[in-house]
């Protein structure tokens, strides 16, 4: 009952009070921006109360400088770096073009002009001989 009542009250209220907006702006321009101007004031006010407790709390600065790499920074870095994750043909087909992660050609020249070898590397694992049935008494937390 209240929701349907308020589906039409809402849009009422809005219709409401931007013809209310247009008429003040078209009869009364003045007292129109003195009021809009106190009412970002007002939000001004609140806000730098809002980051001067904010601050206090964590002491921080009241306007804290952004830390770490810019944008611009990062996507050098990208370009510059030697490793690269290898991602598959199939995942860089669907992602969108923006997404897509582009191969330096120094790069891929590099790594097509040696051949792959197939190496084992061999395991640094050792059998400890024991009593495999003994079992210990642990106490899990």
């Amino acid at each position: 009952m209240i929701r349907s009542l308020m589906r039409y009250i809402i849009p009422v209220i809005l219709i409401f009070a931007f013809v209310g907006l247009g008429f003040e702006l078209l009869f009364n321009t003045l007292g129109f921006l003195t009021r809009i101007l106190m009412i970002v004031g007002f939000i001004a006010v609140i806000f730098l109360i809002y980051r001067w407790v904010m601050a206090k709390r964590y002491g921080t600065s009241l306007f804290p400088q952004r830390s770490g790499p810019t944008r611009s920074q990062l996507r050098k870095a990208k370009r510059t770096s030697t490793k690269r994750a290898n991602t598959s043909a199939s995942s860089s087909a669907t992602a969108p073009a923006f997404i897509q992660k582009r191969k330096p050609n120094q790069a891929v020249k590099h790594k097509s002009a040696r051949p792959a070898k197939n190496r084992k590397e061999a395991h640094h694992l050792t059998v400890i001989e024991g009593k495999k049935s003994k079992k210990k008494s642990r106490a899990f937390f």
